[in-house]
Parts: C-alpha cells; sequence; structure tokens
C-alpha cells in the first residue's frame, strides 16, 4: 500500500486534555514529538494507524530510537505513557497501532467528499441539459440518480433510440412543447410588411455590392428595424430609401452603414451631413440666399437619382 504525501494534526492539538497533561510530565515534549512522529510514520505505512516496517516486520523500540534520534529510554517512556492514555495500541508482538486513525486522519473521508463532489457535479450539469431541453427536473418525484439522468440526457439527443425510462411519453411531450413555444416566439419575434422586407432587402443588395464577402443576414430582423423607423421614429418610404441610397455611396456611411439597426441608429447623424454637404455644395457654385436647409430626405431623391 503506498504511502500518504501528509497527516492531518488538528489546530487545536495543544488544547486537547491528554497533550496538555503529558507536557506537565517530565520529558513531556520528548513524548509529544514522538507523538507527532508516530504519526507520520503510520501515515507512511498508510494501513489505517499501524506502524510497521513490513508485513512481517515491526519496528522495535530500539530501531525508533535510532529512527527518532532519541535515547532509548525516552522511547520506551512515551510509548508507555501515550499507550496508558489510549492515544496508541501496542500488540503483545510490538505492533504499534494509533487509536482512531481513520476518525482523525479522514483518509477515507476524503476520498469519498471527492466522489461525492463528482456526483454532484455530474449531477448539476445533466439536470441542467435537461432543464434546457424543457424537461422539469425540478418537480417531486423527479428522478435523482445519476445514472437514470446520464441514460435520460443521451437518448433524448438520439432521436432514433427509443427511451426505455418509465416517463419517456413525459420527456418527448415536454421535449416537443418546449420547441412549439420556441417556435412561436420566434414567429413572434419580427413583425414587418412587404415594403419594410423590400427596404432591408434594398440595403442588402448595396452593403453586398460593396462587400461582396458579407454574410448574409437575417433580413427579417433588417425589416423588423426599417418597420421600427417608420412606427416609432417617423420615417417615410421615401425618406428612408433616400437614406439608404445616399450612404451606400458615401465615402465615408458606405463602410459604417452595413445592417438596418446602424442605419437607424445613425440616420440623424446622416441627416445632419448631408445637410451640411448640400449647403457646401450650394455655397461653393451659387451664393446662398434664404434657408437652403434640407427639410427631409425627400430633397435628395432627384440628386440621388441623377448620380
Amino acid at each position: 500500500m503506498s504511502e500518504v504525501k501528509w497527516i492531518k494534526l488538528s489546530v487545536n492539538m495543544f488544547d486537547d486534555e491528554k497533550i496538555k497533561l503529558i507536557k506537565t510530565m517530565p520529558e513531556g515534549d520528548k513524548i509529544i514529538v514522538i507523538w507527532v512522529q508516530l504519526l507520520c510514520l503510520a501515515g507512511k505505512t498508510n494501513d489505517g494507524g499501524l506502524v510497521y516496517m513490513g508485513q512481517n516486520m515491526v519496528y522495535t523500540e530500539e530501531m525508533l530510537a535510532t529512527l527518532f534520534d532519541e535515547k532509548l529510554n525516552i522511547v520506551r517512556i512515551a510509548i508507555q505513557t501515550l499507550e496508558q492514555f489510549g492515544m496508541i495500541e501496542v500488540t503483545n508482538n510490538g505492533l504499534i497501532g494509533i487509536t482512531n486513525w481513520e476518525k482523525h486522519q479522514s483518509t477515507d473521508k476524503m476520498a469519498r467528499m471527492k466522489e461525492q463532489s463528482r456526483i454532484r457535479q455530474q449531477k448539476y450539469y445533466y439536470r441542467n441539459k435537461l432543464r434546457e431541453l424543457g424537461i422539469n427536473v425540478d418537480e417531486q418525484g423527479f428522478t435523482d440518480d445519476i445514472d437514470e439522468l446520464k441514460t435520460m440526457y443521451e437518448q433524448i439527443e438520439k432521436p432514433n433510440v427509443r427511451l426505455t425510462l418509465a416517463n419517456e411519453t413525459e420527456v418527448r411531450s415536454k421535449k416537443k412543447e418546449v420547441r412549439g413555444k420556441k417556435k412561436e416566439r420566434d414567429s413572434r419575434k419580427f413583425t414587418f410588411d412587404d415594403t419594410q422586407y423590400e427596404l432591408a432587402s434594398l440595403l442588402w443588395e448595396k452593403v453586398k455590392a460593396n462587400f461582396p464577402k458579407t454574410k448574409e443576414p437575417n433580413l427579417e430582423s433588417w425589416a423588423n428595424d426599417i418597420r421600427l423607423m417608420m412606427e416609432q421614429d417617423e420615417r417615410s418610404v421615401n425618406e428612408i430609401k433616400a437614406v439608404i441610397e445616399w450612404s451606400q455611396k458615401h465615402d465615408f456611411w458606405y463602410a459604417n452603414i452595413r445592417s438596418a439597426s446602424k442605419l437607424r441608429s445613425q440616420y440623424e447623424n446622416m441627416f445632419a451631413q448631408a445637410d451640411r454637404e448640400k449647403r457646401q455644395e450650394e455655397s461653393s457654385t451659387t451664393k446662398p440666399s434664404g434657408n437652403n436647409y434640407i427639410n427631409d430626405w425627400s430633397e435628395f431623391e432627384e440628386m440621388i437619382e441623377g448620380d
């Protein structure tokens, strides 16, 4: 049996009644040191607190005196004292055993704790996976067995494998219900009409012409953004069409407006820049008179069509 790499000592060790009494005895400090050394030897043996060199060889008092670098009479006094206090047991053939080793060192307990932790993590993993599939794992009476949870998840993920668990019907029904709700949510996620979809398609055609390698977007999402521009921002069809055309021809904006959501969020900035550029263009050709500000995007339609 392989030796352990460490042993556990309580931080309250020196508050223990037995340790306090031993400290008051002659050579008490040395006895306590020998006690710790015996604990270490028991850890090396790793056989339930027994202290021996091999299956057929126990440590003699002389051997311990050599190992502990201590006088033989001190080792004898220590063994007698520790045995009297019930801290060790000594058999007729001299085999020393640490009393309540398993209780104090908890080697098996640590192994059990690790195993319990592993099982808890697996249960958490598979319960979450089943929950994502719409299975009510929190209802009363639902299995808590790790093997059943794992089997249930694996079989649900393999549609060609028939479930053999008792709650097969419920599992399939729940999964179908979840998929139906998801489909219903997706269908309600975006609302738009044909005109709004056509404007979204127009923007996509312009973007694709400028950036041919761009991945095709979700046009339904784009159409929904166009709808919001019309309903919430009160932009007309002609205004939206004009800003699409203008932005995709502009030296700066064509690289920045590559989605309907971006078109909507930057509308005011583009409007202001278009207004500024229009006034600059007019001032360079004729002396401005009166109000040359743009009132809406429809004023650009003729200019865009003439390009």
